[in-house]
């Protein structure tokens, strides 16, 4: 006999389909969420490291995982390669995402970028957060 699928399990494919996910809001509204949380966990590690330099956003992972990626180019960091370090969700402190970062010194970075050095396999790096008061006025976070 072929399995059922549950009336549950209807709503929750539905839900998918409509681009919801696990009941949570719409794909979209996740994603502005989570761009807003990155931006202020950045905008936090900038004026809590002033060797920052530079802070991206790194891509990749599963399409489902909400995880926020951080790549962070400081000089002030000890050099020691590419070395995620994963922290749980605090939300609290306006952080409802875990999140993983990665600390790297800017010839490290120069390292990054002429394939000396490599991410995890999928990860690449994406768009830079701006310091704060450093933004393109008209800019979205």
């Amino acid at each position: 006999m072929p399995d059922r699928i549950s009336d549950q399990d209807q709503d929750q494919e539905i839900l998918i389909t409509l681009g919801r996910i696990d009941g949570q809001g719409t794909i979209e509204a996740q994603e502005r969420a989570m761009r807003e949380a990155a931006w202020r966990l950045a905008e936090a590690h900038y004026r809590v490291e002033p060797g920052t330099h530079r802070i991206y956003r790194l891509k990749g992972g599963k399409e489902d995982d909400r995880t926020i990626r951080l790549l962070e180019v400081n000089s002030e960091t000890v050099p020691s390669g590419i070395v995620p370090i994963g922290f749980g969700p605090h939300p609290a402190s306006g952080l409802p995402f875990s999140s993983v970062i990665v600390e790297i010194t800017p010839e490290e970075f120069a390292d990054l970028q002429e394939g000396r050095l490599r991410l995890p396999d999928g990860w690449e790096v994406g768009e830079p957060f701006e310091k704060p008061g450093q933004q393109t006025p008209g800019r979205e976070p």
